[in-house]
């Protein structure tokens, strides 16, 4: 009989965690369920704020092991802005609070603004931090960045506890799509300024950084060659055990779907999918009974209106975000799942992909980054359209539309590279772990 490795236990600074249901928190609840059987314990720093969108059932599947420390925020500063917003209601009165244009939901943007949700809380965070890591014996500390923010707050710990720093982007940082325009003026040049020197101290500082791309990775070795040998990149995955079981035939629906899962932001826009869905429509002369784009996930009225002015409000269904245990059940009811990223994304990869790659089913990924392309190729039936070619965005889905009306019948999933999974991504990550500690 094997002998059971030893545990070890490191500090994990990551403002996004369960129960948050939001897509920075998947990442760190899947590895951390998958790195407790490989002999590693997580101490948990987490920052879930009183309007954050929760799912308890992501608490319950963290193995016991899994130490979760809610304490990131500072109490005093969330009662003095909750006393804030009462006061500006207060002065308000009766009078609706003026509406300016609508605008789409607004990712990252370092280079716009410096500070992040996170940021006044950072001084309170780092002692919990300390006081976490020396009461539950840590030998690492990694940080799941972004917010920004908590990186000093985890580089402090670190240097308190005398402990190897490991450093996580979820998304790049200084090397933000969003810094990749000239500077609008002073202020932004400054921007760029401030967050370079930051990050070179921090990473400079870290003994390992985990990047969750081969291009990410490759661009940060470049803008920093002292990286190399001490930098990898562990993608994100997905872990099928989080998800209910689908049917194994499920009821293929009357319509032809086509489902878009997460936030709309202004990164992810609809221009492509309305103008080619358009395109569909109008020659074969559909009507909303033959086709639905769904969107499950968090839409503003931006995107209403930019359905509606191309006249495709009945084709379109808007549905609240669902837990991630619900997600298998819909991906495996459509005949394409979609992603997409405007043109300047080049060193993400949209982590719902990887719930699709779950699926088995047929995906169209709207993105400049042929990386992708390594995550379509298990699927013949697979798209990766650059954003703006409507017309190679209407061929694929005309193709799709054209098997739904021969067959009727919702596409056979195939089985999911093992590459992608948390398995995987839990054995690199314990690699990188288990040369620091």
């Amino acid at each position: 009989m094997s002998t059971p490795p030893p545990v070890r236990t490191f500090l994990l600074v990551a403002p996004y965690f369960a129960p948050q249901a939001a897509v920075g928190a998947y990442r760190w609840i899947k590895l951390a369920r998958k790195l407790v059987p490989r002999g590693f314990r997580p101490a948990v720093l987490c920052a879930t704020f009183p309007e954050d969108a929760r799912d308890p059932e992501l608490l319950r599947v963290l193995p016991p092991e899994v130490v979760t420390h809610d304490a990131y925020l500072d109490r005093r500063i969330l009662a003095a802005r909750d006393g804030l917003t009462a006061l500006e209601k207060r002065l308000r009165g009766s009078k609706p609070a003026t509406r300016g244009p609508a605008r789409p939901i607004e990712g990252l943007k370092p280079f716009r603004d410096l500070g992040d949700r996170c940021l006044l809380h950072g001084p309170h965070a780092a002692r919990e931090a300390v006081e976490l890591g020396r009461r539950e014996g840590a030998q690492a500390v990694i940080v799941s960045a972004g917010p920004f923010s908590c990186l000093p707050v985890a580089a402090h710990a670190a240097h308190r506890l005398g402990l190897p720093l490991v450093l996580d982007f979820r998304d790049p940082w200084g090397l933000h799509e969003s810094g990749a325009a000239p500077p609008r003026d002073a202020a932004e040049r400054g921007r760029h300024h401030v967050i370079a020197a930051l990050e070179h101290r921090i990473v400079s500082r870290a003994d390992h950084v985990v990047l969750n791309t081969r291009g990410a990775l490759a661009a940060y070795q470049e803008r920093y060659p002292f990286l190399v040998g001490k930098s990898s990149f562990v993608r994100n995955h997905f872990d099928a055990s989080l998800y209910d079981p689908a049917p194994a035939s499920p009821e293929p629906p009357a319509r032809f779907t086509i489902l878009h899962t997460g936030t709309l932001r202004n990164d992810t826009r609809v221009d492509d999918i309305g103008r080619a869905l358009r395109r569909l429509i109008d020659r074969e002369n559909l009507t909303p009974a033959d086709l639905v784009l769904r969107q499950i996930g968090r839409a503003t009225e931006y995107e209403r209106a930019e359905i509606a002015s191309l006249g495709l409000s009945a084709f379109v269904e808007f549905a609240p975000p669902i837990p991630q245990r619900a997600l298998l059940g819909e991906m495996r009811r459509a005949h394409v799942l979609l992603s997409m990223f405007e043109p300047r994304v080049v060193l993400r990869i949209a982590a719902k992909t990887y719930d699709y790659i779950a699926s088995g089913m047929p995906m169209v990924a709207i993105t400049d980054n042929g990386e992708v392309d390594e995550l379509l190729a298990h699927r013949p039936d697979n798209a990766r359209i650059r954003p703006g070619d409507v017309d190679a965005l209407a061929a694929v889905l005309s193709s799709h539309f054209d098997r739904f009306r021969t067959t009727r019948a919702l596409p056979t999933p195939v089985p999911a590279p093992a590459e992608f999974s948390s398995e995987t991504a839990a054995d690199r990550f314990a690699a990188v772990l288990d040369r620091l500690m």
